[in-house]
């Protein structure tokens, strides 16, 4: 009867650790969650605070290629320009079609800069729901699970938060358009 009531206590209190050290694990594995859902959310801030910088760049940038479109029409229409090779020989057209299209180059890497980060943002987002539904379920999900979606976190992490510190692109690697076909973009608007 001892033995057996030893053997009971005994399970009981086997019983009581596991228990706790459930309770434990379940709050680590809360606290690591919501620390990621933290950083998430500053990564997410610092990402959309490129795109809106990259969108208001572009914008500007746009302007200034409609501002330069209608300087060589003027140009154009005030010396009779018909041809490209006319066009060139013009010092103001000339420089206006280099400009434009060194402006489409910049435009362009900051529309793939806004993508990309968006795609990240996209990406942060989902995450951020699977925390928030892992956090209603954390009693049940073991600890692989969570490690392994705080693995895929930090792979997303490893890969926007060095980008979102760099220049949106490296001017020496824009593309550019002939200025043949920027011309006659504009002359045959």
């Amino acid at each position: 009867m001892k033995t057996s009531l030893i053997y009971s206590w005994t399970a009981g209190a086997v019983i009581f650790l596991l228990c706790c050290m459930s309770a434990g694990a379940s709050k680590d594995k809360a606290s690591g969650l919501n620390e990621k859902l933290n950083e998430i959310s500053s990564l997410q801030q610092v990402l959309k605070e490129k795109i809106s910088l990259a969108k208001d760049k572009c914008h500007l940038l746009n302007e200034k290629i409609t501002t330069l479109k209608e300087e060589i029409l003027d140009e154009k229409e005030r010396r009779q320009i018909e041809s490209y090779r006319q066009a060139l020989e013009v010092a103001r057209i000339e420089f206006n079609l280099k400009l434009i299209r060194l402006l489409q180059g910049y435009t362009a890497r900051l529309e793939e800069r806004i993508q990309y980060f968006q795609t990240g943002n996209e990406t942060l987002n989902f995450y951020s729901q699977q925390i928030k539904d892992d956090l209603l379920m954390i009693k049940i999900l073991n600890d692989l699970e969570v490690d392994k979606l705080i693995a895929r976190i930090n792979s997303v992490f490893d890969e926007y938060v060095p980008q979102s510190r760099e220049p949106f692109f490296d001017v020496n690697e824009i593309p550019m358009q002939s200025m043949e076909k920027i011309w006659n973009e504009i002359a045959n608007h």
